[in-house]
């Protein structure tokens, strides 16, 4: 392991290293953490590890012959994209002994989906190699996750993702800015970068002086995402900021038992958002008039 420019998940990218060296490789793995923090690369770096190392450039550009890389469309991942992967997982290996198949977000399978790919699980082929990523393992049928070897990664140090958000071209001070609240995440990170509205926002209303009106007035969508979904987007990130300079807070030695009250607070609207789909709007006025009632 170590092929590509990856920061942090050293004890994970060991782990995977060993594996290889005394070949003891299983069926299929189940890379779990946070969002943004570099699951899916880790998962590049294995799979070139597993294809040799002169496929490094090939893999990273998705054009490996032995690689299958299956993402979500609009969301999901269907049956019939399912039905494509168990045919190509039939076929043999054109050029070394191994095939990969790396699904992301795999989470995203519709319920007949799954069950259609638990077959593959079940029954692997032996020159096929299965790697799921995903943020949200608590979604995946019992069935799947039981079948999988579970490798969970820790979201990255703060230096780890300055350092990352500097070679991606960020500016020394946003990066800095940025890193303390990211929660460990790059993506999260480079999320507020085009939409820094959410972050002047965040940071406003922890420190009291701002409206959730001025949120809806300062982010620019530039059309990347249909309407009815943008405000929940924004929502979910302004609680992810949250959280994260509270995790600063109680860090720094805080111990006010407010903390802990605003601390559930986003716990309570990060879970209406999620499972119930409430309004994002009426959860951001809800939230300012709450956290100031929170106010330390």
């Amino acid at each position: 392991m170590g092929t590509l420019n990856i920061k942090g998940h050293q004890e994970v990218r060991a782990l995977l290293g060993r594996i290889l060296e005394e070949e003891r490789l299983g069926h299929a793995y189940l890379f779990v953490g946070r969002e943004g923090i570099g699951k899916r690369l880790v998962a590049l770096e294995f799979a070139v590890g597993i294809l040799g190392e002169g496929s490094g450039e090939r893999v990273l550009r998705g054009i490996h012959p032995d690689l299958m890389v299956v993402e979500p469309e609009e969301g999901i991942i269907s049956i019939d994209t399912i039905r494509d992967v168990q045919e190509w997982l039939s076929l043999s290996p054109m050029e070394g002994t191994k095939k990969v198949l790396l699904m992301d977000d795999a989470h995203a399978m519709r319920e007949e989906a799954a069950n259609a790919f638990l077959k593959s699980l079940e029954e692997p082929p032996i020159s096929s190699l299965i790697l799921l990523v995903t943020p949200r393992s608590h979604q995946l049928p019992s069935t799947i996750l039981s079948r999988c070897q579970v490798v969970r990664f820790a979201p990255l140090r703060e230096r780890e993702v300055e350092e990352v958000l500097l070679d991606q071209g960020v500016d020394e001070a946003l990066a800095k800015e940025l890193a303390p609240v990211s929660q460990g995440s790059v993506g999260q990170a480079l999320a507020l970068i085009e939409d820094e509205g959410i972050l002047r926002y965040a940071k406003g209303l922890y420190e009291g002086d701002i409206r959730v009106s001025s949120l809806l007035k300062a982010l620019s969508w530039k059309g990347k995402v249909p309407a009815w979904k943008r405000d929940r987007e924004a929502a979910l990130r302004v609680l992810t900021l949250l959280r994260g300079m509270l995790m600063k807070d109680m860090e720094r030695g805080e111990r006010s038992p407010l903390l802990w009250e605003r601390h559930r607070l986003l716990a309570r609207l990060e879970e209406s958002l999620y499972q119930y789909n409430l309004n994002p709007q009426f959860i951001l006025e809800y939230l300012e008039l709450r956290w100031r009632s929170l106010a330390l």
